[in-house]
């Protein structure tokens, strides 16, 4: 396999996952099992397996990982760069599951959760932070649904 073979795996993986998070949010075995611990922890296992690997082929990083220079420097392998992504993978579905949950529970307007899931998917922060100031509005009613 390839670096970029691998990161089309978990990349596909991922998006797969996140469709049905997106249209079955309620549903337990979705959030609350595939994308809370399965899924992530598949892609975990995968993260720690590569990194675990180029660091016995290459041993320690050749810069100093404290600075941008030094990240570029490790990021440089394909390998460490597809790993580094699949660490945002399963952080952000991680999430992505809880929003999920959160908004189910508390019965939060469809268009916010499915906005938050979305952007949480695309770029996981702006996703987190949409949802908590949605979130937060709405539980204190200073929007109008």
């Amino acid at each position: 396999m390839t670096a970029e073979a691998f990161f089309q795996a978990t990349n596909t993986l991922a998006l797969l996952v996140w469709i049905g998070l997106v249209a079955f949010p309620g549903r337990r075995l979705v959030s609350g099992v595939l994308c809370a611990v399965v899924v992530p922890g598949l892609l975990a296992l995968a993260y720690a397996a590569v990194i675990g690997w180029r660091l016995a082929v290459n041993g320690p990083p050749p810069g100093d990982v404290m600075t941008l220079a030094g990240l570029r420097q490790a990021f440089g392998d394909d390998w460490v760069f597809a790993a580094a992504w699949t660490h945002y993978l399963v952080f952000d579905m991680v999430v992505g599951a809880w929003i999920a949950r959160d908004s189910v529970k508390l019965g939060l307007p469809w268009a916010l959760r499915t906005v938050a899931l979305v952007l949480t998917f695309l770029s996981g922060p702006v996703g987190f932070l949409v949802y908590v100031l949605g979130r937060g509005a709405l539980r204190r009613g200073t929007v109008i649904e």
